[in-house]
């Protein structure tokens, strides 16, 4: 799934420094990818629209119990601070919000 960040990297970051406001909105139209899923579930008659609400209750409901949970569990050993973090040698490649432009790629 291809996705965009709408917001900035931190809170010191409005994210509209070096990217315009019509960038954001225009990507937020037409490339959304939950938007994009969810028209195309109702479009093929996969799910219908209370179906989808239900849906989201579920998951929500769901994201809810996991936060409380992981507030009220122990903070994990130092030992644990980067495992999973990185691989190396993974080629990764960054693409500008028009797909067009390659931006980098990664050793």
């Amino acid at each position: 799934m291809d996705t965009y960040r709408y917001h900035g990297h931190s809170m010191s970051d409005p994210g509209s420094t070096y990217r315009t406001r019509d960038e954001i909105s225009g990507v937020r139209q037409e490339r959304d990818p939950i938007e994009r899923i969810r028209k195309l579930i109702l479009a093929h008659d996969i799910a219908t629209e209370k179906e989808l609400k239900d849906i989201e209750k579920e998951i929500r409901k769901e994201v809810d119990e996991a936060i409380a949970k992981a507030k009220e569990s122990p903070m994990p050993d130092s030992s644990e601070l980067f495992t999973n973090v990185y691989s190396k040698g993974l080629g990764v490649e960054s693409y500008g919000a028009d797909r067009k432009e390659l931006r980098a790629v990664l050793p």
